[in-house]
């Protein structure tokens, strides 16, 4: 079925003439860069104002002044930073430029649900990189994530900013995500992109460091060791405790016989 799938993308690619596909890579690359310039300028104005603010008060000794526009760089960048997130979100909804629930796509095609995913990656990145540092683990990182698509339930807690495609990740009330975690609704394989929903259970667990790829749901109450990787369509039924490479349930009378 895979290969099928391979060898189908493979041959809508192989329709395309060059000029085509350098058009429609124009296209993407130019009317990305222009949201994402206009989110950049629409998401200054708050910061902007909180210093013209503190700009026009009454200027004292010229290390009082400078104290208080360092002081007012933290709450310019928080205005800046939430304006970012919403904006980004919000926009990304109102275009569409959502990636599609699943698919394999060639990337030499350019098929338009592969240039929207790849329009929802950028956007979702550049938000992560200014926003992501400071916010990860918070409710806010949270907010963000939902109105960027993805389903969060309640005490959710969320510290690694390598969990991407939002809009196709399902977590359950109280999931938690360790730092440093890679978790992802697409692959690329061979020239194609592969995407499929990431579902975690409720109270589930992802340590450090682990890898959690396309397709896998995790059942509820499941916790994954820290640095396992669970591979593409992966079922781990819970509860229950998983590590390796690939995650394996854990032996409990194994590991009681090693213990010193």
């Amino acid at each position: 079925m895979a290969a099928a799938v391979g060898s189908s993308a493979e041959q809508r690619s192989g329709r395309l003439s060059p000029a085509v596909r350098r058009a429609r890579l124009v296209w993407a690359v130019a009317t990305t860069m222009g949201l994402q310039l206009a989110l950049f300028v629409l998401s200054a104005l708050p910061a902007v104002a909180i210093v013209e603010l503190v700009a026009i008060l009454p200027t004292g000794p010229r290390a009082t002044t400078t104290l208080v526009l360092l002081l007012a760089c933290m709450p310019a960048y928080i205005a800046f930073a939430i304006s970012l997130m919403a904006s980004s979100a919000l926009a990304l909804r109102a275009l569409g430029w959502r990636p599609p629930r699943r698919g394999d796509f060639s990337i030499a095609a350019l098929e338009a649900p592969l240039i929207n995913w790849g329009r929802y990656m950028v956007i979702s990145y550049i938000v992560s990189m200014f926003c992501g540092p400071f916010f990860q683990a918070t409710p806010l990182w949270n907010w963000y994530l939902r109105l960027n698509g993805a389903t969060i339930g309640h005490g959710a807690w969320i510290n690694s900013r390598g969990v991407t495609d939002h809009s196709n990740l399902v977590f359950g009330n109280g999931v938690v995500i360790g730092s440093g975690v890679h978790l992802s609704a697409h692959t690329v394989e061979r020239g194609v992109v592969k995407i499929a929903p990431v579902t975690i259970g409720r109270n589930s667990t992802i340590g450090v460091n682990c890898h959690v790829q396309i397709g896998v749901t995790l059942g509820a109450n499941v916790q994954l060791g820290s640095l396992s990787v669970v591979p593409k369509f992966a079922e781990l039924p819970g509860p229950g405790v998983y590590v390796g490479v690939p995650a394996r349930p854990l032996d409990p009378h194994r590991v009681a016989n090693t213990t010193p």
